[in-house]
């Protein structure tokens, strides 16, 4: 309830109570939950706390966006702006922590790091989310005492360079996951003179869902449109085509969305009038689009 009050909330600024905002802020402690439970599982009861080490790319990414979030979120509170603290807070554990580190953790245990990566975690969710942080806090065999007694997070150190090099393995697995949402299966990836792609084929097969990746002489099918990137999804000439059907269908179906938002947005009396809460829905239903509309550009492009 608390954090579903305070979600896009502005200053002097009165909005409806939206049920929709609290049942996000329900299905993120459920999310935050299941992260503890995961990482519980895996450090055991015996687990000793000390400075974490990255040791992985993903290791040194999720420590710096971990610090990142941490300072961001001192900063809006001491500001009382407690609605965009929350905001880096969801997308930091949703985002961030859950949807990447957790995955990428699979690939090599690091149990130092999870368990900083837990702690850090909870200790920046307890001012929003007090109680369940506190039920979690109170399972971890660990800690002694209340969460509420226990030290802000203090930034730890990390690699600038692996936590970069990481952030181009997402932009890869992202491009990949986007195109095989169109094809029907596992698909296998295929590189030509990618040491990114060779360093760490097991980690992007597990995160981009692929039946396999394999270097390749002469690859050819669907490339992945991806700046300095020299991978392809494996299909034959058919499915290549009809998947370019699809995107340029797709493509027309986003460009009218995007010209009946944008005349939306042109008249005054829309604007004037509507609900603020629509108009800003409006407003970032028509980003989002226009960045889809860019992908899908350049996926057509590739072709």
């Amino acid at each position: 309830m608390r954090m579903g009050i305070i979600t896009s909330r502005s200053a002097g600024l009165n909005q409806a109570f939206s049920t929709a905002k609290v049942v996000a802020a329900r299905n993120f402690a459920n999310k935050l939950w299941n992260i503890a439970r995961y990482i519980e599982g895996k450090v055991g009861d015996q687990y000793q706390r000390r400075s974490p080490d990255g040791v992985t790319i993903a290791g040194h990414w999720v420590i710096r966006q971990l610090n990142a979030a941490t300072q961001q979120i001192a900063e809006l509170l001491d500001k009382y702006r407690f609605a965009e603290a929350y905001e880096v807070l969801y997308h930091t554990i949703w985002d961030d922590v859950a949807d990447w580190y957790i995955e990428a953790s699979k690939e090599t245990d690091n149990l130092p790091l999870m368990g900083w990566v837990l702690e850090t975690s909870l200790k920046l969710a307890h001012p929003f989310a007090p109680f369940v942080t506190e039920a979690i806090w109170e399972t971890l065999k660990w800690e002694e005492g209340s969460i509420m007694t226990s030290a802000w997070p203090e930034p730890a150190a990390f690699h600038e360079l692996a936590a970069a090099e990481f952030e181009q393995l997402q932009l890869l697995v992202t491009e990949i996951r986007f195109i095989a949402s169109e094809l029907a299966g596992k698909q296998t990836l295929a590189y030509q003179n990618d040491t990114l792609v060779a360093d760490h084929s097991s980690l992007i097969q597990r995160l981009g869902h692929l039946k396999t990746v394999q270097q390749a002489t002469q690859p050819s099918g669907i490339r992945l449109a991806v700046p300095n990137r020299e991978a392809w999804i494996l299909v034959d000439a058919d499915t290549l085509y009809e998947h370019q059907t699809k995107l340029e269908k797709r493509l027309a179906e986003v460009r009218q969305l995007i010209t009946a938002l944008q005349a939306r947005l042109d008249q005054p009396s829309y604007v004037a009038h509507a609900p603020q809460r629509l108009v800003d829905e409006t407003t970032a239903q028509l980003v989002d689009l226009r960045s889809l509309e860019l992908r899908l550009v350049h996926e057509l492009d590739v072709l």
